[in-house]
């Protein structure tokens, strides 16, 4: 008698098709007999998709529908838009790309929160893989930022002061009141500004006030601008140079090759600095100025890569070891995934008996060593910036700034003080957490403002995204205060990026961007000698101003 595979009982068919790939199951569909079986096969779905895309450590915490028991999971839905989104990157059609960006994105999203952390993540090398091996890095060229540096390679000039930002469209034709309330609040949302007359003390406090004009392009390019931001946040390599965009031209519709070199740290540079975008809507941090705590993946752009410029630069002229110093910038898409700092993880759905350390009942991990970076920009050359003469209108972005800034590097020890309910503008899904502790300065080892008590909390935004907010305390005054993003949620590696500012929301400044984390820090690595870090930037009888000199 002859055997063929479709004799074999399905039992064993189950346990052949479980190894076939997610896009090579929907081929072995053409089979009408094998169509049938992996259609009526739920179990099949869900064990190929957890087999491809679900790391098992974090199989309870990624899924808890699942862990609850229950069978609404639509294992074959949630498997085929998977397969379309490796689909739609490996398309060569970019505009097809762009149009499905917010698929892309999510999908990804997905991926990296259920990743593993063990250094050999399926999902990570997956989305890597069609990241840059499928010649992707354009899609994380599509904000702002990037439009505004190729339209000076197009130029070859700064004639950015005279470009009017798109997304602050000072159209007149904005929507009645009679109109369609939906695409205000979505426009609203995505462009981070109000129609005018919204909010008179925004008015007051130096907000940008706009005209809101809710087109679907206008809609769309926000949209896209914003997905594209994001996104570039999460791979998490700092893009510093239109060079570095190898498939910017197709994205952009012209050719770069000659100008490829701009580089794109003086745009994010006054992005940064500009201070109109401190208002009480964006609560003066990486936020949409809408006051719904929204982030603006365009800021967390520009602040990582002007961190990521300055970094490097003081890597280059002053630190030849000690990487630990930085936060984890250097491979795409690492450290974004929930609970990847090199801590033991807590599990905040495990229901933890009231005797235990408040510590231990602490979800973010708060209490520990972190390294905190901040930049800013001399104060006579912030305030020329942005309040001397010749400014830029409403709706007009600031010339780009080459100004380097100074850097410092902080050691902070945190320590959980009070764990409460969260508020009615919070997160539900977990508390709020109070911390205190102190701040030192480790480059340059002595600076005074750098030296101070520590307090803040850490909560969730009702998206979702972990805020922290921190407070400078000296001699028992409040006198700075930050608000930063933990990019990949809650204890994440890649850090918490955001801006330093005064206490007092001073609309003439100052503030600038900060970054914390906890990249295997050790304080041993801080003991090394500041006068022979000078003294290799002096070898060979150069002369070396420093920024970074105490005081």
């Amino acid at each position: 008698m002859d055997h063929h595979l479709l004799q074999l009982p399905h039992e064993v068919l189950h346990s052949i098709l479980i190894h076939v790939g997610p896009r090579d199951l929907a081929a072995l569909r053409c089979c009408r007999f094998l169509d049938d079986l992996i259609k009526h096969d739920r179990l099949l779905f869900k064990q190929v998709y957890m087999r491809h895309y679900v790391s098992k450590r974090f199989y309870l915490w990624a899924l808890p529908d699942v862990n609850n028991g229950s069978s609404n999971v639509d294992w074959k839905a949630g498997l085929q838009r998977l397969v379309r989104f490796e689909k739609t990157l490996s398309s060569s059609n970019d505009e097809f790309k762009l149009d499905n960006l917010v698929e892309i994105v999510d999908c990804a999203d997905h991926l990296l929160k259920t990743a593993s952390v063990d250094g050999s993540s399926s999902n990570i090398a997956f989305l890597n893989g069609l990241i840059q091996v499928q010649n992707n890095i354009g899609l994380l060229c599509n904000s702002f930022l990037f439009e505004w540096a190729t339209e000076e390679a197009k130029t070859g000039s700064r004639a950015s002061r005279s470009r009017v930002r798109p997304d602050l469209n000072l159209s007149v034709d904005q929507p009645s009141s009679d109109g369609n309330d939906s695409e205000v609040e979505l426009y609203q949302a995505l462009v981070g500004h109000q129609p005018s007359g919204a909010n008179e003390s925004q008015e007051q406090s130096g907000a940008v006030r706009v005209s809101i004009h809710a087109s679907c392009a206008t809609r769309k390019q926000i949209q896209v601008r914003q997905l594209s931001a994001k996104l570039h946040c999460l791979y998490g390599v700092p893009i510093q140079s239109l060079r570095e965009s190898k498939s910017m031209s197709a994205y952009h519709g012209h050719n770069l090759r000659k100008q490829a070199g701009v580089r794109l740290h003086p745009f994010a540079r006054a992005r940064v600095y500009d201070l109109r975008q401190h208002t009480e809507g964006t609560l003066w941090g990486p936020f949409c100025n809408d006051g719904s705590q929204s982030v603006d993946w365009e800021k967390l752009e520009a602040i990582m890569i002007i961190l990521s410029h300055n970094i490097k630069l003081f890597t280059f002229r002053y630190v030849s070891h000690g990487s630990n110093l930085f936060p984890p910038w250097d491979a795409p898409f690492v450290g974004v995934t929930p609970y990847s700092l090199n801590v033991h993880p807590l599990k905040p759905s495990v229901e933890q008996p009231a005797p235990l350390p408040i510590e231990l009942r602490d979800p973010y991990n708060v209490t520990g060593t972190w390294m905190r970076i901040v930049c800013f920009l001399d104060y006579r050359e912030l305030f020329t910036f942005n309040f001397s003469e010749g400014q830029p209108r409403p709706g007009q972005p600031r010339p780009p700034v080459d100004t380097e800034e100074a850097i410092r590097f902080i050691t902070v020890k945190l320590q959980v003080t009070r764990i409460e309910e969260p508020g009615e503008n919070d997160g539900q899904e977990l508390p709020v957490v109070h911390f205190q502790g102190s701040s030192n300065s480790a480059l340059p080892p002595v600076d005074f403002n750098a030296n101070s008590k520590i307090c803040g909390t850490v909560r969730l935004t009702p998206a979702g995204e972990v805020r922290w907010t921190t407070f400078s305390v000296f001699h028992g005054e409040e006198r700075w205060r930050s608000e930063g993003i933990q990019l990949g949620g809650v204890q994440a590696a890649r850090g918490i990026l955001g801006y330093w500012f005064d206490k007092d929301f001073d609309e003439y400044g100052p503030a600038g961007p900060t970054v914390s984390h906890r990249n295997y820090f050790t304080s041993d690595l801080l003991v090394w000698s500041y006068e022979t870090r000078l003294e290799r930037v002096n070898r060979g009888g150069q002369s070396v101003h420093t920024r970074i000199s105490a005081g």
